[in-house]
């Protein structure tokens, strides 16, 4: 089974699986492929593969670690809860604040659950994109700073500033599916 799991097109496939169901969560790819495999060879160890063939065994560990990774995104989900009333990371300002209606964006985050998930996805995005400084932006503009005054204090100029926003709110748009 060890050369079973470790052939190079089924680590793909799984690498896939794991990749397309963590998008957007706050797993990463990375762990929830260790956790597949991990339940892969559980499921082996426990005798539940009861296949003939190779692709028997690739069709059916592809569903266990589909589950798998499901099943810890789930879990995953139940245990993170953000409070309105919770302070943005570094400043002394509510995620309620944020909720302003400089923009048509702001106004599609008046609901709680919109705007737990816009926070999310600036999250995720930083994680992705470090060097852009996603979160940063964001909590410039959640605390009123122009673009001038974020351009200043991130090294930047105010042009980089403004595509960085924009491309933050279709980003946003996009994964809130407006």
């Amino acid at each position: 089974w060890n050369q079973l799991i470790n052939c190079s097109d089924h680590r793909k496939i799984l690498e896939k699986i794991a990749r397309k169901r963590t998008y957007s969560t706050n797993i990463s790819w990375e762990d929830a492929l260790q956790i597949a495999y991990l339940k892969i060879v559980e499921a082996i160890l426990a005798g539940k593969f009861s296949g003939q063939t190779i692709e028997d065994f690739y069709r059916w560990s592809a569903k266990v670690a589909k589950n798998s990774i499901v099943d810890c995104i789930d879990q995953e989900k139940k245990r993170y809860c953000m409070s309105l009333d919770q302070y943005v990371s570094d400043t002394n300002v509510p995620i309620l604040e944020t909720l302003s209606s400089k923009s048509n964006l702001w106004e599609y985050l008046e609901k709680e659950d919109l705007a737990l998930k816009a926070a999310q996805i600036v999250q995720n995005l930083d994680q992705y994109y470090p060097k852009r400084k996603y979160q940063e932006l964001w909590l410039g503009r959640v605390q009123g700073k122009t673009q001038t005054q974020l351009a200043q204090e991130m090294g930047l100029t105010q042009s980089t500033i403004s595509k960085r926003w924009k491309k933050l709110e279709s980003r946003l748009l996009e994964e809130m599916e407006f």
